[in-house]
């Protein structure tokens, strides 16, 4: 590595990185010194305005006060922990969120600048500092001296080698402490602070800035020889990556030396300023520098930009037999290093305003051909002929070369199809196609499929063994303009303005990507011998595995996953939808180079990137919009907060442009919200309760985290909205629904025992009427025809007329007054429910049937004057019932004198009543069950029959207490009250 090196001195080009710069206009710190990442993913940058880290996207201030703004030095270690040191003196350690400060008070020098931090193989940690080594013992700090073997000089830099060795390079030199000993040595004489590195070969080397001359201190694990680096004297610092590159910053540039040469970039190719002072490479291979106005990141990139000398723009493109390429009249030929040399071919005649050829073709016998303006050339070899068009037709540029599998040439015009055979006579061949006044856009060609033409409208014909086919709609084949065709083995690609298909079994299939796009606009299309498919595009290059491709031959409808390459990858440009034809092409060693209006570009196909597992999101901050605190697990947000604003970010510092996110919150969203890569979501209108958060991210390759970050936090009630507020609400609410139950229940009440009450008085009315009038009045009729008929002789048969007359007349005064003694039978001293129902079974009950039971649950009340007849009424007619049609052996009355209800059960178990019946109401013709359906309905109460054939009846008769009970008038009084209030 280190000869390739030294002997790519001479070969300079801007360095074949992707390269993004910030400065202060983005937000990045300046005068930044040194650099580092954490465990956790972040980038560190410290210098003389404080410490800040970087998420990929954004820069931030660190927002704890540090004992220092002017940071020295940066260091990350496998724990976690973040170390500090300070260019005026001191250290701090950041570790689990803990900030630990170091200074005078702990052993350190005052005033001393701490230019170095690192563990031993011990795990001790050592400050290198220009009073001198410092070691770390418990909580303090001691001074290495004399028990070292060091001298008390300054020190600039220490370095922990893979072989676990710690170097200190200071004043006097570099010092050496191995794994294995107590004490350092001194690796070499020299003298002089500086850098120290190591090489993948395991060579220690020190670069000493006084003297501008790098030296290596250890022999390579291969015993080579050392040879010279090719440093400039102005360097700010080094590094050796991961690939072995050796990474160079100067005053006006950043140099990469690599095997192939040496690379540099300046203000001119971008960087964001001068004096590079700190380069630093992450754990994804991205390489960091730091300027005195910016940071620049540096990253590999799959696709690399071609330096072609005559700057070429939209070249056709060609491959060779041996690995190279031609682009336009410019022949790259690989070496044995992996470079490319350039040849520019001078194709004559020159005509005024040509530049090159348009279109390029290499046919199966290797003959390289070149189209022009009206004109071709025929390279075989070292010989290079023209052949001119036709006379007297204008031609135009020459749009495709292709050759039919007789192995003559077919070129394809802006005016005309002609056919070249191989005495160089040509022949105009629009009107064989069959489309006649119509030329082809593109065409392509094999020895297995023949000679392939691309036409306007979706259309494409074949010749093979002289016979033409054509294909079009009807075959499955809309992709519009043909722009693009490819034939590799039995497979024919078509690509167009609308879109890209693939020809099988006589018929196109169209390809649909798996989130329906359709790879239109299609300039140039290479099928891979692995399989893989590769199409370009006007939106970037797209690869589609040869999976996806199986998969599409053998599912009707499959869409296809496919891998997008486009300016993240280093692809910059578009190509031309006319020229060149066509725009990519595939070389013998499996190389892509492509042509766009940017310049030329190459890649390897077969390279492939194992998708890194996505970063873990940080959940930063969470609050209202504008005052966001941050984030940690159970937080509780202040009353009233109803909109929300939670930021995250994903610790992804080479393409941050390519991880997108997807968050939810757990009983808002129904769903995974896609919101791309934007890093802060929003939420309006939330209530108070506790929420849980999820958001995670994808990799670059678009594959989700298998662990969704998670942020549990609640949102404080105000008063209205507290639990307990509520619950008072909710019982003043049923309360206020109870008051209003029970007022219209008193109304109801009151308005029932009022009608019952005009009944009694009507009653009571009547019995009176009847006394008073009638009954008086008939006992004074009967008591003045007695006294005429005493006037009679007693056999006078007109006495014994008129004393039968009046023998009728006491009858009908004692049916009379027991008609009065009804109507007012009901007063409540009267009454005797339990013995009215047990008379009633006397009269109803056969000789030699058995006595039904009556029982009385709870204290025995006074029904209401208007109720009790109407009770006892329904429960007699229940009991006749059984008595006449049950055939019952038992009959039970149970009557429960409850405070809210009047309840009476009567139950027998005879033979039962039809369910027709039930549902009827009642035997045609038979009105006691109607009539006890009334009575129940006339006082409000509520009746229900229970009964099926052989299982026996039971009538359960309910009435509301309101309204069954005779009020006392204290009572009466409770429940008016509020009625007269």
């Amino acid at each position: 590595m280190l000869d390739t090196l030294a002997a790519a001195a001479e070969v300079q080009t801007p360095i074949a990185m992707h390269h993004t710069s910030w400065t202060a206009r983005e937000g990045a710190p300046q005068m930044v010194m040194t650099m580092t990442q954490t465990r956790d993913g972040w980038l560190w940058l410290g210098g003389s305005n404080g410490l800040f880290r970087f998420d990929g996207v954004r820069f931030e201030p660190y927002d704890r006060p540090l004992p220092s703004a002017g940071v020295a030095i940066l260091n990350a270690f496998d724990d976690g922990s973040l170390w500090i040191g300070y260019r005026y003196g001191g250290v701090s350690v950041l570790s689990r969120g803990q900030l630990r400060n170091y200074g005078e008070q702990d052993g350190l020098p005052a005033n001393a600048a701490v230019w170095g931090l690192e563990h031993d193989s011990q795990g001790r940690m050592w400050a290198a500092t220009n009073r001198g080594l410092f070691y770390l013992d418990g909580k303090r700090w001691l001074a290495a001296g004399a028990d070292f073997a060091l001298p008390t000089v300054g020190f600039k830099t220490l370095m922990l080698d893979r072989q676990h060795n710690l170097w200190a390079q200071g004043n006097n030199g570099v010092y050496q402490l191995r794994a294995d000993e107590r004490r350092f040595t001194k690796a070499g004489p020299e003298n002089g602070t500086g850098v120290l590195f190591q090489f993948p070969d395991d060579s220690v080397w020190s670069w000493d800035a006084l003297h501008s001359v790098a030296r290596r201190l250890t022999q390579p694990a291969n015993g080579a020889p050392a040879q010279p680096l090719p440093l400039a004297d102005d360097l700010a610092s080094l590094l050796v990556d991961s690939q072995g590159g050796l990474w160079a910053g100067r005053v006006a540039s950043v140099e990469y030396h690599t095997a192939h040469g040496i690379q540099r970039s300046g203000r001119e190719q971008g960087l964001s300023g001068q004096w590079v002072a700190a380069i630093f490479e992450d754990r994804e291979g991205n390489v960091w520098t730091s300027t005195s106005t910016g940071v620049d990141r540096f990253r590999h990139q799959r696709i690399l930009p071609v330096q072609v000398g005559n700057d070429a723009v939209s070249s056709p493109l060609a491959a060779d037999v041996d690995g190279g390429v031609w682009v336009g009249n410019v022949h790259f030929t690989k070496q044995d290093n992996g470079a490319f040399a350039q040849h520019a071919l001078k194709l004559t005649p020159v005509i005024a305003g040509e530049d090159g050829p348009s279109a390029l073709y290499r046919d199966p016998a290797g003959v390289q051909w070149f189209g022009a303006n009206g004109r071709i050339w025929r390279q075989n070899g070292q010989q290079l002929h023209v052949i001119p068009g036709p006379p007297n037709i204008d031609l135009g540029w020459a749009l495709s070369l292709s050759s039919d599998d007789t192995g003559a040439l077919w070129t394809v015009w802006p005016r005309g199809l002609l056919r070249l055979d191989a005495n160089e006579h040509w022949r105009d061949m629009t009107a064989d196609t069959g489309l006649k006044n119509e030329t082809p856009r593109v065409s392509a060609s094999s020895p297995r499929q023949g000679l392939w033409l691309g036409y306007a409208r979706s259309r494409v014909l074949q010749l093979q063994g002289g016979r033409w086919r054509r294909y079009g709609a009807s075959e499955g084949l809309d992709v519009g303009m043909v722009e693009a065709m490819h034939v590799k083995n039995n497979h024919v690609w078509v690509g167009g303005e609308k879109g890209t298909a693939l020809r099988h079994a006589d018929r196109f299939i169209p390809l649909v990507g798996l989130d329906g796009r359709a790879f239109d606009g299609v300039s140039g299309i290479v099928e891979l011998d692995n399989g893989d498919l590769w199409i370009d595009s006007g939106g970037g290059l797209i690869r589609i595995a040869a999976s996806e491709i199986s998969k599409l031959v053998a599912l009707t409808g499959y869409r296809v996953r496919y891998e997008v390459l486009d300016v993240l990858d280093g692809l910059s440009g578009n190509t031309p939808m006319r020229y060149p034809l066509p725009s990519m092409v595939q070389t013998t060693d499996a190389k892509l180079w492509l042509s766009t209006n940017s310049g030329i570009f190459r890649l390897d196909a077969l390279e492939r990137q194992t998708p890194k597992p996505a970063a873990a999101v940080l959940i930063r901050s969470l609050g209202p919009p504008g005052q966001s605190s941050p984030a940690h697990p159970g937080m509780r947000l202040a009353q009233g907060t109803t909109a929300l604003q939670i930021d995250y970010t994903a610790l992804a510092l080479a393409m941050p442009e390519r991880v997108t996110f997807r968050y939810r919150l757990e009983g808002i969203d129904t769903q995974w919200q896609q919101v791309g890569t934007r890093r802060t979501a929003y939420y309006n209108n939330l209530g108070p309760g506790d929420y849980s958060f999820r958001v995670e991210a994808s990799n670059y390759a678009g594959e989700w985290a298998e662990q969704p970050s998670k942020l549990d936090f609640s949102i404080a009630p105000t008063i209205p909205q507290s639990w307990w507020f509520k619950t008072l609400c909710a019982l003043a609410l049923l309360a206020a629904c109870w008051l209003l139950y029970r007022r219209r229940m008193h109304n109801f009440a009151a308005q029932a025992v009022a009608r019952l009450e005009e009944r009694t008085q009507e009653r009571e009315r009547i019995a009176r009427e009847l006394h008073d009038t009638l009954l008086q009045s008939v006992q004074a009729m009967i008591l003045h025809v007695h006294a005429a008929t005493l006037k009679l002789p007693a056999p006078d048969p007109a006495r014994i007329q008129i004393e039968q007359a009046l023998q009728q007349a006491d009858d009908v005064m004692v049916e009379g007054r027991e008609r009065v003694r009804d109507l007012r039978d009901n007063e409540p001293e009267q009454q005797n429910l339990v013995e009215a129902i047990r008379a009633a079974d006397n009269r109803l009950r056969a000789p030699g049937v058995a006595s039904l039971q009556v029982s009385v649950d709870g204290e025995v009340r006074q029904l209401h004057p208007a109720i009790y007849p109407e009770v006892l009424s329904i429960v007699c007619e229940a009991i006749a019932n059984a008595y006449r049609h049950a055939n019952a052996g038992r009959i039970d009355v149970r009557i429960d004198y409850r405070t809210a209800e009047l309840r009476i059960i009567i139950s027998d178990d005879g033979v039962g009543i039809p369910a027709d019946i039930v549902a009827a109401g009642g035997r045609s013709n038979h009105w006691g069950i109607c009539g006890m359906r009334e009575r129940a309905a006339r006082i409000k109460a509520k009746l229900v029959l229970r009964s099926d054939v052989g299982a026996g009846t039971e009538w359960r008769l309910t009435l509301p207490g309101v309204l069954a009970y005779q009020a006392s008038s204290r009572r009466f009084r409770f429940w008016r009250r509020p009625l007269a209030a």
